[in-house]
């Protein structure tokens, strides 16, 4: 596997979006990275040099590795508790901006919601917000 970064490559751009550069030197520079230059440069060819589409696939794919990995360990009565989940959820969000960046969309995401307000009495005085 090799790695390279040239900054202003497609390559570079897309690494720097899935965050998978390796400027610090922990552990070795150059050496801790998800995907080869050669994997990266194949998604950005299929899909007809569209960055964010790039970025957004192989972000599912890190996603599916993360989810492969994850575990939600509790060691004692909530002393310790690691969560590999949120890893593989945040690679998974990711890739949902991007493949809304790449279709001409924006980052943001807007959705009807509730505005929950119990007021002092226990008496609800929520409203909806949306259209």
């Amino acid at each position: 596997m090799s790695y390279s970064y040239s900054s202003g490559s497609d390559e570079a751009t897309v690494r720097t979006l899935i965050y998978d550069t390796t400027d610090a030197a922990v552990p070795v520079k150059g050496t801790d990275y998800y995907f080869n230059d050669a994997e990266i440069t194949a998604i950005i060819s299929q899909n007809s040099n569209d960055l964010w589409a790039s970025a957004a696939d192989l972000c599912r794919s890190l996603s599916a590795k993360f989810a492969k990995e994850a575990i939600n360990l509790g060691l004692g009565k909530g002393d310790l508790k690691i969560d590999l989940t949120k890893k593989a959820k945040f690679y998974s969000d990711l890739s949902i901006g991007y493949d809304r960046k790449s279709t001409g969309g924006s980052l943001e995401e807007f959705m009807d919601s509730y505005n929950i307000e119990v007021d002092s009495f226990g008496n609800d005085q929520s409203e909806y917000v949306g259209d």
